[in-house]
């Protein structure tokens, strides 16, 4: 923004010292015709005895008119076509003009008027004057907007591109890299932030690795627990069945009571271990949906979605921060396993909006489809790719907290994700 102004500033500057080299300039009259040339003139034309045969070079047109009574105001010699008008007339033209009156005589005698237009002469110096300004001062301008594009291409859009590229990674988006031109001027810069995005991603997937290693130990172990406790159980309920002193049933009584209570404390511990997603935070506001389209638009960073209609206008109940994190997740997993353009479509109901996404990939096994929201589940197409299997079941999650849902269906040509957004 501040290059911009910096730029207007110098547009307004430059447009101000023109104007007033042409305002000076234009006020500028050249008062001193050339008065040897204007003396030749009288000299050769009051020396020509027939006009008829009469030539001269010179810079200035003229024109001579007789006074005398038998041709009073008839032009007898022009070097231009001359108008048909009084003598009078013509003299207070030439007058208004500026131009020069000289008389014409012979033999001592005054017979005419000449008329040299020396203001045409001195105007078409003025025009010159007004193009040796006004033409650099184009060029400059030129130079201006040219400078001001590429600017706005070479810095601005790199700017706008990192900025995007940061509301990515803070949705938590990592996947996506920063887009970068080999002519960038800050290549380097922008590098920088790519290599941290790579060291982000790596450190997000070994401390997932690390707590899906944490969890699955608590799984096996709570599944190892539960294995003995069951036991025990059973052989409690057949010492129970065949024991008759009361003392005894209320110890065995008590012994199926606490492998209760064991097993209710193990599968508590079983369920936290998948279920600790409740810890992320969600801000649920209203929302107009045209932010939905600029959301899209952001988390598309490789420009392969394709939005096929307008969403319709309507308040939804959700946090724009996640829908953003769903969305990107979506897009994303669309580059990494379809590769192909991605069609965005909105349509409403009732109760909710639905925003579907649609890519033309063939890679996704029919089996894979009822489990693509569990937990830790990668499909068969996820082979020699990276990931964790925790994406689509976040998203899953995070809708339901806001009152949406993820809908997956498999299609002739390809897998379409739909987003169920609550209505206001």
């Amino acid at each position: 923004m501040k290059h911009r102004i910096i730029l207007i500033l110098m547009l307004s500057c430059v447009l101000l010292s023109a104007g007033i080299l042409v305002s000076d300039n234009a006020r500028i009259t050249d008062t001193k015709p050339d008065l040897v040339e204007i003396n030749r003139i009288k000299i050769n034309s009051e020396s020509a005895e027939i006009f008829s045969d009469f030539r001269i070079e010179s810079k200035y047109d003229f024109t001579i008119v007789s006074i005398l009574e038998a041709n009073y105001g008839d032009v007898l010699f022009s070097t231009k076509q001359a108008t048909d008008m009084q003598l009078t007339e013509r003299i207070n033209l030439a007058i208004s003009n500026y131009d020069t009156i000289l008389d014409f005589e012979r033999n001592g005698n005054i017979e005419g008027k000449i008329i040299i237009y020396t203001s045409k002469a001195l105007q078409g110096n003025q025009t010159l004057r007004l193009m040796a300004v006004i033409i650099p001062f184009i060029i400059l301008c030129v130079l201006i907007v040219l400078y001001y594009f590429y600017m706005l291409y070479y810095l601005y859009s790199p700017f706008k591109r990192l900025k995007n590229f940061a509301q990515n990674i803070a949705a938590g988006n990592l996947d996506l890299p920063l887009p970068m031109d080999k002519d960038n001027l800050f290549g380097e810069f922008t590098e920088s932030f790519d290599i941290l995005r790579e060291e982000l991603k790596a450190a997000k997937q070994k401390a997932v690795a690390e707590e899906q290693s944490k969890k699955e130990l608590i799984a096996t172990l709570s599944h190892d627990i539960k294995t003995p406790v069951s036991i025990v159980r059973a052989a409690s309920e057949l010492l129970e069945i065949s024991e008759t002193d009361q003392k005894k049933l209320v110890n065995i009584k008590a012994i199926q009571a606490k492998t209760l209570e064991i097993d209710h404390l193990v599968t508590d511990l079983f369920s936290s271990a998948l279920d600790d997603l409740s810890e992320l935070k969600i801000n649920i506001k209203d929302i107009n949906s045209a932010q939905i389209e600029q959301i899209i638009t952001n988390a598309d960073l490789l420009n392969k979605t394709m939005l096929t209609n307008r969403i319709p206008n309507c308040l939804i109940k959700t946090d724009p921060l996640r829908i953003s994190q769903i969305c990107g997740n979506i897009i994303s997993n669309s580059y990494k396993y379809a590769d192909t353009e991605i069609k965005v479509s909105f349509y409403l109901s009732d109760h909710y909006l639905g925003i579907s996404f649609k890519d033309f990939g063939d890679t996704l096994n029919p089996d894979d489809l009822p489990m693509l929201a569990n937990k830790f589940y990668r499909g068969k197409n996820a082979e020699g790719k990276e990931g964790a299997g925790l994406g689509l079941y976040i998203c899953s999650k995070l809708l339901e907290r806001m009152g949406g849902s993820l809908e997956f269906d498999l299609e002739k040509n390809g897998l379409r994700v739909d987003i169920c957004l609550a209505l206001s």
